[in-house]
């Protein structure tokens, strides 16, 4: 596996070509939606871009990025949470995180499997609590 700012050089070469002519890393940096100094930075190796940089990039590049950097890729699920999340109501927002972190400590607090009809069971408890239910 190359090193990142390798990978990175592989990158914009492959998108240089898409583009039919020479490209400025300017323009790579624009295509990306980074900032022209990151990117001249991550281009040398003297840097590596943080959790916000590599979401975009992987927007354009692929999530291969990930694997490049030896992060893990980020969850489909949690990121439409994530998207979501705002659009919703304070008051859910507040109650769906806390049964969300209520469930993950009883989950942990106990060892279970999260996929175990028991975990199952107390997340549909715990929800309710919180006024959350779940169609039958």
């Amino acid at each position: 596996m190359p090193e990142f700012h390798q990978w990175l050089e592989q990158k914009f070469r492959q998108w240089e070509k898409e583009q039919g002519k020479a490209q400025s890393y300017y323009a790579f940096a624009r295509f990306l939606g980074v900032s022209q100094s990151d990117l001249a930075l991550w281009m040398t190796g003297d840097s590596l871009p943080g959790a916000d940089d590599l979401a975009l990039m992987a927007e354009k590049l692929g999530n291969e990025i990930y694997t490049v950097m030896d992060k893990p890729r980020p969850d489909p699920f949690l990121q439409k949470m994530v998207d979501a999340f705002p659009a919703l109501p304070v008051g859910l927002r507040e109650r769906l995180a806390s049964a969300a972190w209520d469930t993950r400590q009883y989950i942990q607090s106990r060892g279970l499997d999260p996929e175990s009809v028991e975990a199952k069971k107390a997340l549909v408890e715990i929800f309710q609590r919180y006024g959350i239910r779940f169609g039958s």
